[in-house]
């Protein structure tokens, strides 16, 4: 019964298709996870959180976000040549990143407080947000499709590659094996992804400068009005790690690093899954004019029970589990993660439903959001020398407080589509 409803129910087949690949991904992740932390130090991780801080937060905007409409066009076509500009605004601004790095690393050693031991790694960074943002335009283009497996085995060669790397390093004593992996996993990540969207219907000779030129033009509201919101939104996830790395230390940013991957893996998991899903769902409704009221609602209750199971189980065990699996070096993730469960959970339930501000092309409203959330992220410099578990604690409430606000501006965006069918 159950295997004919996922037959006959498109998003739930695709939705399916995408939580199992992601699935297989995760668990590899998790089982390098175990080796690798206990060759690495809590110090080590540190510095390397604060790396892929660094690469995610310049990541975003490196596109201009013109990989976000990839999914929108009607015709091919016109979605290659949005996919093909938006490698080409990736590669110079990854040019000009890069030519910053030279010019600037011993000024970003020092604001950041970054250990010098590892100071060498800022090289890399550039290359890693190349990579890493090339790779979103490649799964765009098979959300696009609703290659949905063919995304899923990407995600399985990307944790191959890059734990095996970081394996093997670290066994070796390679002191930058973190580094090197997430690049090597990057490179397998993009040779997987090309050759997918081949597979896919994507074709080179659909790219020609009359039609650059149209795209550029035509979803110029993805730059104007979401790189710096997106930019801000970006620097308000990520910029927690860089204060505890900045205000206490290099060790309690592994500790921290820690629970927020353990946190993360279900947002992995299920809400960017989902999220994809939804992203292309809703396009081709909103392309329709349906509906879309039942699946927000119903996916709404969904994730607020299973996030409701997530907090019960971390909030009376976290410690246990973090001394069991991880071992007792990392005791204190575990108190770090009775916590931040907390935000964990509301972005979980909140953050696979804002893909609405995109489909529905309501990006203002998003933006607006976005630069809200990196205000009360910023006040976290005012908190600087209280004792890290009450700064996580004022870093929790006002992750609460901000995506409230979030999921009432979905229904708000939501209830407008649907008035605007009833007046069609």
């Amino acid at each position: 019964m159950i295997k004919n409803f996922i037959k006959n129910n498109e998003f739930v087949k695709n939705l399916v298709t995408l939580i199992s690949g992601t699935a297989i991904a995760q668990i590899i992740a998790v089982l390098f996870q175990l080796i690798v932390r206990r060759i690495y130090t809590p110090a080590d991780f540190g510095a390397f959180a604060v790396y892929m801080s660094l690469v995610g937060i310049v990541a975003t905007v490196v596109t201009l976000r013109y990989e976000l409409a990839i999914v929108l066009p009607k015709k091919d076509k016109t979605a290659a040549n949005v996919f093909f500009l938006s490698i080409i605004i990736n590669f110079l601004f990854s040019l000009l990143l890069f030519i910053a790095v030279l010019i600037f690393k011993d000024k970003l050693v020092s604001f950041l407080n970054f250990p010098a031991d590892y100071s060498y790694w800022l090289f890399f960074v550039p290359l890693s947000v190349f990579l890493f943002s090339l790779y979103q335009s490649i799964n765009y283009w098979l959300i696009r499709k609703k290659a949905y497996k063919s995304s899923s085995i990407n995600k399985i060669v990307r944790r191959s590659a890059e734990g095996s790397v970081q394996a093997s390093f670290g066994y070796l004593k390679v002191p930058f094996g973190l580094v090197i992996g997430d690049f090597v996993g990057n490179i397998a990540n993009n040779i997987s992804g090309f050759y997918q969207i081949l597979k896919n219907k994507f074709k080179f000779s659909y790219i020609n400068k009359t039609e650059l030129i149209y795209v550029l033009k035509r979803y110029k509201e993805f730059p104007k009005y979401n790189t710096f919101p997106a930019l801000f939104n970006s620097i308000s996830l990520l910029l927690p790690i860089i204060l505890i790395n900045k205000f206490y230390s290099q060790t309690l940013t592994g500790y921290f690093d820690l629970s927020r991957v353990v946190l993360a893996m279900p947002l992995a998991l299920i809400t960017t899954s989902l999220s994809q899903v939804l992203l292309q769902h809703i396009s081709e409704k909103k392309n329709k004019h349906d509906s879309i009221k039942k699946y927000i609602l119903n996916i709404s209750v969904i994730l607020f029970i299973t996030a409701l199971i997530g907090v019960t189980v971390f909030s009376l065990w976290s410690v246990n589990i973090f001394s069991f699996v991880f071992g007792e070096n990392w005791i204190m993730s575990g108190e770090f993660t009775k916590i931040l469960i907390f935000s964990y959970a509301i972005k979980f339930i909140v953050s696979p439903l804002s893909v609405i501000f995109t489909s529905l092309e309501r990006i203002k409203i998003g933006s607006i959001w976005q630069f809200f959330y990196f205000c009360l992220i910023i006040s976290l410099l005012f908190f600087r020398s209280f004792d890290i578990l009450i700064f996580l604690k004022i870093y929790v409430i006002i992750d609460l407080i901000a995506y409230s606000v979030y999921f009432l501006l979905i229904l708000f965006v939501s209830n407008q589509y649907e008035k605007s069918l009833k007046n069609k």
